[in-house]
């Protein structure tokens, strides 16, 4: 049967600051001839002959997804929302007791933050999953999709000891699943147990030693919750702990350069650089590091090289897009605005493509295209703590400057990465000082 392997999308997702929606059901690629075609069908805008393949796939295998299910997928992934949520609403119709249509359900729900809806059609199709219809593997599948997708909406909600519960169930199915391992140990953390939560991603990475190390996580959950010297320490003893490991090197120099000691990143950098000369991951850091010394030239080489090994890369082309903007060359600002207006066409709805754009056309003196695109990114999502200094930037330029303020006070305590931490404050001294009132003359 096609599944989607929704627990390591979960986890992974849970492990970042922002979880991405999940592909839904019927979204992996097929592996029967009518499901290719039905693929080549669909990405050649025939979603009529898709379906009809599909429905001869599932005639031949009814241990399938749904026909409708899978075509909702094929939607979902085309970031067709309305078509994929019609074709699911079909679905459910045609078979309302289907726990793949209502772990379909499950997933748009928290995709679109409706952590509840999410829970009533996991805890649904859990209970549906009993029914003899379903053999021994579907019965045991069904319930497995439906309790990662239970713990993901309990931590939705911020109900860690729920969601505990959930992945405390997997293990018990699947005691070696570092995955698994590794969400029970973030609820456990949030739980206020962050030793107890380190002996669980130790295990994790013992049992599986793909997951991220134990130290690397513990460091990001420290900084969500804002424990900053917590968070360095853990990635200290991730260091000491794996010396031969370049990953454990590159977090530290990562986070070395996020926080603005790049003196220090210096060295961790070049650590990871020995032990794993090419790896792009580093060349990552490298690129960042450079790029917060103001060194525009060795970064422009480093993420146009990037670019070169991966084209599909929004960070390799935002971040070229950005050196280029800030050499003050012409022609490389002009190439700058291609990258950028490229990333933006292909991702119209990311605000930091959008903020990266709108950042281009400012270094460029095109302030009317950069308040129409920093304006759209604002309306798009959070911006971030660089993607805020441009909003403030152009905001302050345009003589928008309580707007800028405001702004500027929002990033004053914000967390994460900031390449124009300096910008930031001299910015915010400029436009508070236009703000203060300014005493009367004296006659």
């Amino acid at each position: 049967m096609t599944r989607r392997p929704l627990l390591t999308l979960v986890c992974a997702a849970a492990l970042t600051a922002a979880a991405p929606a999940q592909p839904p059901a019927g979204a992996k690629p097929a592996s029967t001839p009518q499901e290719d075609k039905a693929r080549e069908l669909f990405a050649a805008g025939k979603p009529d002959d898709a379906l009809k393949q599909l429905q001869e796939a599932v005639k031949a295998n009814p241990k399938l997804p749904p026909a409708r299910v899978q075509l909702a997928g094929l939607f979902y992934l085309a970031k067709q929302g309305g078509a994929a949520r019609q074709n699911l609403e079909t679905a459910l119709a045609e078979d309302p007791r289907h726990p793949e249509a209502l772990l379909l359900n499950a997933q748009f729900a928290l995709a679109e933050g409706h952590a509840t809806d999410a829970i009533f059609s996991c805890q649904a199709a859990i209970a549906l999953a009993a029914e003899p219809r379903w053999d021994a593997a579907q019965r045991k599948q069904f319930v497995r999709e439906g309790r990662i997708g239970l713990a993901a909406a309990f931590e939705a909600r911020r109900d860690f000891a729920g969601a505990r519960d959930q992945y405390a169930a997997l293990l018990a199915d699947d005691p070696k699943s570092g995955l698994a391992r590794s969400r029970l140990a973030a609820t456990v953390f949030h739980l206020g147990k962050p030793d107890e939560a380190f002996a669980e991603l130790q295990t994790a990475f013992k049992d599986d030693p793909g997951v991220e190390l134990p130290e690397l996580q513990l460091s990001a959950l420290y900084a969500q919750r804002g424990d900053l010297d917590k968070a360095e320490e853990a990635l200290k003893q991730g260091v000491a702990a794996h010396p031969t490991l370049a990953k454990a090197h590159r977090a530290y120099a990562a986070w070395l350069t996020d926080v603005g000691k790049l003196d220090a990143a210096q060295p961790a950098l070049d650590a990871a650089a020995k032990i794993d000369p090419a790896s792009k991951d580093t060349a990552a850091v490298r690129g960042m590091l450079l790029r917060n010394r103001k060194d525009y030239p060795a970064a422009e080489a480093v993420f146009a090289g990037l670019l070169k090994d991966a084209p599909e890369s929004t960070f390799a082309a935002l971040n070229l897009a950005l050196v280029q903007a800030e050499s003050g060359d012409p022609v490389k600002v002009g190439k700058g605005i291609k990258l950028a207006e490229a990333e933006a066409r292909k991702n119209p709805r990311n605000p930091e493509a959008l903020a990266v754009l709108a950042w281009c056309y400012f270094k460029s003196d095109q302030t009317d295209e950069a308040e129409k695109f920093i304006a759209a990114a604002a309306q798009a999502g959070p911006l971030n703590r660089d993607t805020g200094y441009f909003a403030a930037r152009i905001l302050a330029d345009g003589n928008r400057t309580r707007e800028a303020y405001k702004v500027l006070q929002d990033l004053a305590t914000a967390r994460g990465a900031h390449v124009y931490r300096a910008e930031s404050a001299a910015l915010l001294a400029e436009v508070a000082a236009k703000l203060t009132p300014k005493p009367p003359e004296k006659k």
